[in-house]
């Protein structure tokens, strides 16, 4: 099974954050995005989704809007970099 297979059946399980699966895969995070955006490819064309919970800004309390995987380091709004990491899940429709 490849990586992205199993990082399919995780998040199918629960939510990760991008930190956790590069924990749990023993790979970097860059390695972990690029993967998520084909996880997020691939359940398109099975008629499945990738869901996003945004990262929020534990300062502000600002939910990040993201569209496509990727690591938020630092808040838009205050530029504060305690922010809660996206979080993301697999789920049918």
């Amino acid at each position: 099974m490849t990586r992205r297979e199993e990082i399919i059946r995780e998040l199918e399980l629960r939510s990760r954050s991008i930190d956790e699966l590069a924990r749990l895969f023993q790979c970097t995070c860059r390695e972990v995005v690029v993967d998520l955006k084909h996880v997020q490819r691939t359940l398109r064309a099975r008629g499945r989704r990738l869901y996003v919970l945004p990262p929020v800004c534990r300062s502000c309390g600002e939910a990040i809007n993201i569209k496509k995987p990727k690591n938020i380091k630092r808040c838009p709004k205050c530029r504060s970099s305690n922010v809660a990491p996206a979080r993301f899940v697999v789920k049918s429709g």
